[in-house]
């Protein structure tokens, strides 16, 4: 199964900091195997976030031509990937292939069209391995086949705020693709304020949206130095019995967003 976290806009949502925390999560709550993705090609913050020092992060961008997307589109094309072998070219954050993450390309040079159609060919390929590919889907849908991407998801997160021209903005989208609105979807309110005058009973009445699929991950310092110092999974398991409120909140809304997914998983098995 495909779930695909994406934004409407560019760094308004925090789409990798809801990738990398959903995964950890997901890691952590079941024994399904996940892999963690990104179509945004060179290297994402979504790496960043999960790997513990500045220095496993350049190792691993060392590394990424014989691991990686780039070692995979050579298999690919010629002709040698099978699902299983996809595994090897990860970075395992646990046992059993429960939280495995593809790193981007270490090239410089403009990713061609060819190499964005192999990409999503390896999602597919990879999707007959594990039991769920979260993506962090590169921002609006005129770059690196974001559009396909979410095309072939079972699952959207839409990453929002209490920003009503995102908000609105995301609206015209879902109008102008309406299979955006038909899909099984989430929304996560990023930096969610309390006593903000948008609140999530706002958002679901004013576009329509079950309350029961709005998910609120409020400010949290912590989980801002959790981002910051690639400890993203730590913080989630260290923080399951917290009782500072943001981080209550937080967690609740994540494992109710893990639960959502599960159960839509449960469609499509």
């Amino acid at each position: 199964m495909q779930v695909s976290v994406w934004s409407n806009m560019h760094g308004q949502a925090a789409t990798s900091a809801t990738t990398a925390a959903l995964a950890s999560a997901l890691a952590q709550k079941t024994a399904l195997k996940v892999l963690v993705a990104h179509n945004h090609i060179e290297r994402s913050a979504l790496e960043g976030y999960l790997f513990r020092q500045p220095a496993e992060v350049e190792k691993t961008i060392q590394n990424l031509s014989n691991q990686g997307l780039d070692a995979l589109i050579r298999l690919y094309k010629n002709g040698r990937l099978k699902p299983d072998m996809v595994a090897d070219y990860t970075n395992s954050l646990l046992k059993n292939h429960r939280l495995d993450i593809l790193s981007g390309t270490a090239k410089k040079e403009k990713t061609t069209a060819s190499d964005l159609d192999v990409i999503i060919n390896i999602i597919n390929c990879a999707k007959e391995f594990y039991d769920l590919a979260v993506i962090d889907t590169h921002s609006g849908l005129n770059e690196n086949n974001s559009l396909r991407i979410l095309e072939s998801s079972d699952i959207i997160v839409f990453c929002i705020n209490q920003n009503m021209f995102l908000l609105e903005d995301l609206s015209k989208f879902q109008r102008k693709y309406p299979f955006l609105k038909q899909k099984k979807s989430a929304y996560v309110v990023s930096r969610y304020e309390k006593s903000g005058l948008i609140s999530c009973g706002n958002i679901a009445r004013k576009y329509g949206i079950d309350k029961a699929s709005i998910f609120r991950f409020p400010n949290s310092v912590n989980f801002m130095e959790a981002l910051n110092t690639g400890r993203v999974f730590e913080y989630i398991a260290f923080n399951q019995n917290a009782k500072a409120c943001e981080e209550r909140v937080l967690i609740e809304s994540l494992n109710r967003l893990c639960d959502f997914i599960v159960e839509g998983s449960s469609r499509f098995a």
